[in-house]
């Protein structure tokens, strides 16, 4: 098992900073970032771009993992994101766990001056920016393609990542499509359930996703075990809404696949539990599996 901590940089950068190192003083496995154009629950919070605060990640830690959970498709060309996760790997010497997301806020369409994706377009992006990211960073020469959304030609990346053939890649989402190219592409899938469902309904639904893409990665030639399953807490699976919250958490999601686990940063009232989770509750856990 992982566990990681996702920070959301709607703070300055001295205090991410500072919950940055506090994160890999405490044994963490990853950090991770959200990608928006601004804060997703209250536009008058502060909001910093995810890849610059990648880059200030990388430069901060030391030895933690460091990722976007996860970038947006809305905000930039998969030629760019390619480019900026092989600079930020090479800054944080090959720490970089690339997470990508199909972007379905309306707040970063209006802020784009884009026209909001209906569903099958936004599933058709997908297919062709994760096809143009992963090949991009794997390529050797220069690398072009032509698609319905997306096209470029002689993208390259040099030099070449440190990590290769590429840093890993995570797709986070729940649809039938991100599924589909979790199993042809990824490292990781992430997820966190459907919202308005219960733990135990979230589990079930967790359980038969994970079923269906080990058969997915069987069709397309891949061991499932290469993709790994990790689960976003928040919401109904708040893992500091009691102090045995993340036990219970791990327990049920673990019996149904799931192998790592990412928190939220707790809220001011409950940064006590954090010290806490970190040095009692996560290393029982670890121990009992």
């Amino acid at each position: 098992m992982k566990f990681g901590l996702n920070i959301d940089p709607h703070v300055p950068f001295d205090v991410l900073a500072q919950r940055w190192r506090t994160a890999e003083e405490l044994g963490f496995d990853q950090l991770w970032v959200a990608d928006h154009s601004r804060d997703y629950r209250d536009r008058a919070n502060p909001w910093f771009d995810g890849w610059t605060v990648m880059a200030a990640m990388a430069e901060r830690t030391n030895s933690i993992r460091i990722g976007t959970l996860v970038s947006n498709p809305i905000l930039r060309h998969p030629v760019l994101l390619a480019m900026q996760a092989a600079a930020v790997d090479h800054l944080s010497a090959g720490r970089v766990e690339l997470g990508i997301g199909t972007g379905v806020a309306d707040f970063d369409h209006e802020a784009m001056g884009i026209d909001y994706w209906q569903p099958r377009e936004r599933v058709q992006r997908y297919a062709e920016y994760m096809q143009i990211v992963d090949d991009v960073l794997r390529a050797d020469e220069p690398y072009s393609f032509e698609g319905r959304h997306y096209r470029t030609s002689g993208a390259s990346i040099n030099p070449p990542t440190p990590q290769q053939p590429r840093p890993p890649i995570t797709v986070g989402g729940q649809s039938p499509t991100v599924r589909r190219v979790a199993a042809q592409r990824a490292d990781r899938w992430n997820t966190h359930g459907p919202f308005g469902k219960s733990p135990d309904e979230i589990a079930a639904i967790t359980m038969r996703q994970n079923a269906e893409m080990d058969e997915q990665c069987a069709a397309y030639g891949r061991d499932p075990r290469d993709v790994k399953r990790s689960l976003l807490l928040f919401d109904a699976l708040d893992p500091w809404a009691s102090p045995d919250a993340l036990e219970r958490l791990v327990t049920m999601f673990r019996s149904v696949g799931i192998e790592e686990f990412v928190l939220f940063w707790p809220p001011d009232d409950r940064i006590d539990m954090l010290e806490r989770v970190a040095s009692k509750v996560i290393p029982t856990l670890e121990e009992d599996r």
